[in-house]
């Protein structure tokens, strides 16, 4: 399960204040003389065509460099006429790359909600982003057909739109303030917390491990299990771990706690095969389990599963993630049907004249 799956794609604060130091390929070069300054309206908002831009450019970045396509493109694949699933259930369509980043674009730029809940930006955050985005200057994002008060703009509803709208729905002293009771009973019946030695039983080529080299990855992890049984000790085992894989076990720092546990939601976690092995260790106790890592790569693992009580902290240290694991489902589909319900009049000049393929029209020349 994916939550907050638009909040993953709100990257435009980070991901164009770090554009411009990465290659050349990075910064394209773009104009839009001559073309409308509106790109649409959207209800009852005007969509400005820089801010259009910014939209676009950040769906782009997104999914063009964060997930790695410009690799491929760099070795000589046509990312652009590969086709993308835009929608969900009977509103799927397929469509090629840069008509998905035109369709993500304009879904990302709905705003309607924040004025019908009546809910501001969290203060906290706008002033936090407001001190990262100091640093940009008038002229930065020029040559994407982006000025600075666009850019700013859609920073900042890209950053914090959903964020202040869905805490402001759920979290305390919200509309649908979702109780103390209910967060624990969440909290109960779904976090996991443990720590951990994984290795994969698969061999350099990626092909599965031969039935001796597995048992030879778990005679080693079972060796690890007797040890911890013996001290108590699970830091100790992940450094001696650490040690036998180092060229230099003496440079390998004594690990701590902190650095080993790892808390999760098992509702939302994406590795489900791990989640169902973690749960097959007794709390308390620590195992040698074997399973297919994201259901497809073999692995053994030394599990040691831990008290989700202990530290009492921990539960009010995760009320922001028990609240999104619990109520972003529904969140989720109140923002699908709003955008379903909205009359959206994009120019298609503009839709045109701003197309993504122009962000790396000079990358072949880097």
């Amino acid at each position: 399960m994916n939550h907050m799956k638009r909040l993953a794609c709100a990257v435009l604060a980070l991901a164009l204040c770090g554009a411009f130091l990465l290659t050349g390929c990075s910064a394209p070069r773009l104009t839009i003389g001559g073309t409308a300054k509106t790109a649409a309206t959207i209800g009852d908002t005007t969509l400005s065509t820089g801010e259009y831009l910014a939209y676009l450019y950040n769906s782009f970045y997104n999914i063009y460099y964060s997930r790695g396509l410009y690799q491929y493109a760099q070795n000589g694949y046509d990312v652009w006429s590969q086709e993308y699933t835009y929608g969900e259930g009977d509103d799927a369509q397929k469509v090629k790359f840069d008509e998905y980043l035109k369709l993500s674009a304009q879904d990302a730029a709905v705003r309607q909600l924040m004025e019908k809940y009546n809910i501001s930006w969290n203060a906290d955050e706008q002033k936090e982003l407001e001190k990262n985005l100091e640093n940009v200057k008038a002229d930065s994002y020029l040559s994407l057909g982006i000025n600075k008060d666009n850019f700013v703009k859609v920073t900042k509803e890209l950053s914090l739109n959903e964020t202040s709208l869905f805490y402001g729905l759920y979290g305390e002293g919200g509309q649908r303030e979702m109780s103390e009771a209910d967060r624990k009973t969440y909290f109960d019946e779904n976090y996991l917390s443990y720590k951990m030695i994984s290795i994969s039983l698969t061999d350099s080529s990626g092909s599965e491990m031969t039935d001796d080299a597995k048992k030879k990855v778990t005679d080693q992890l079972e060796g690890y299990l007797a040890e911890y049984n013996k001290s108590g000790n699970f830091e100790a085992v992940v450094d001696a771990y650490n040690k036998s894989k180092a060229s230099d076990a003496s440079t390998v720092k004594a690990s701590k706690d902190e650095d080993n546990r790892k808390n999760i939601d098992g509702n939302t976690a994406t590795d489900e095969e791990l989640v169902k092995a973690i749960r097959s260790v007794e709390v308390g106790k620590a195992q040698v389990i074997t399973y297919k890592a994201n259901g497809s790569t073999a692995t053994a693992a030394l599990i040691l599963r831990l008290d989700i009580h202990t530290p009492e902290s921990l539960f009010t240290d995760e009320t922001k993630n028990v609240i999104r694991g619990a109520k972003y489902d529904e969140f989720d589909k109140e923002v699908k049907e709003a955008v379903k319900g909205l009359t959206v009049n994009f120019k298609k000049s503009v839709v045109k004249k701003c197309d993504p393929k122009n962000f790396v029209s000079d990358a072949s020349s880097n």
